[in-house]
């Protein structure tokens, strides 16, 4: 009996350092110059909202799978300001605040889920992840397509762009001058995220 409790102990030592030896810690700083861009349009115009103040020192902690090149997230939220979104029109900039409920809810956040690993891609290769989207305290899960630049090694930059609409966050698209003006339900988002390998 002793001999059998030693030898499933010796299994499991080794099945379990194997596990590890499957995955690899990783964290990335996300850079002050990353950005976000929301384009959108209403029944006269059409208007352009962005965010180039980032404001946070938000760090992302993924585990490698070598055999699957694919990044898996831990710590894994960009935190951005709703407040610092400027449309460049006064009216449009305050409604577009109001409609995301920015004094309840003041941060729109992205959730990376999963990532193709950037650091063995080759030049003019795109990359695929998940991220859960949160605004207004709603979330969506969407697929993002990547386009990846290395900038000297540790630093990455993953530009993507994806068509959304207010109502995926179950929200209701700004009306003005009672609904004479109004903005459409398409948004198309585009983010620009520099991140920098800290381990």
């Amino acid at each position: 009996m002793k001999w059998f409790i030693c030898i499933s102990l010796v299994f499991l030592y080794a099945f379990d350092a194997g596990q590890h030896s499957l995955t690899k810690q990783d964290s990335w700083v996300v850079e002050k110059n990353s950005s976000l861009v929301i384009k959108g349009s209403s029944n006269i115009n059409s208007f352009t909202c962005d965010v180039r103040r980032y404001l946070h020192n938000d760090t992302l902690n993924y585990t490698t799978d070598p055999k699957g090149r694919h990044l898996n997230f831990q710590r894994r939220t960009v935190t951005i300001n709703v407040d610092e979104i400027d449309c460049h029109h006064k009216f449009i900039t305050s409604d577009l605040r109001k409609t995301l409920n920015y004094q309840e809810y003041p941060y729109l956040k992205i959730h990376f889920v999963s990532l193709d690993d950037p650091t063995v891609m080759q030049p003019g290769q795109s990359i695929k992840g998940l991220v859960d989207i949160e605004m207004a305290g709603n979330v969506k899960r969407i697929e993002m397509q990547y386009a990846v630049r290395n900038q000297g090694g540790r630093i990455f930059h993953l530009s993507g762009t994806k068509d959304l609409v207010f109502s995926d966050f179950k929200l209701e698209p700004p009306r003005k001058l009672a609904g004479l003006i109004h903005i459409n339900e398409e948004l198309r988002v585009s983010v620009e995220l520099f991140f920098r390998k800290i381990s």
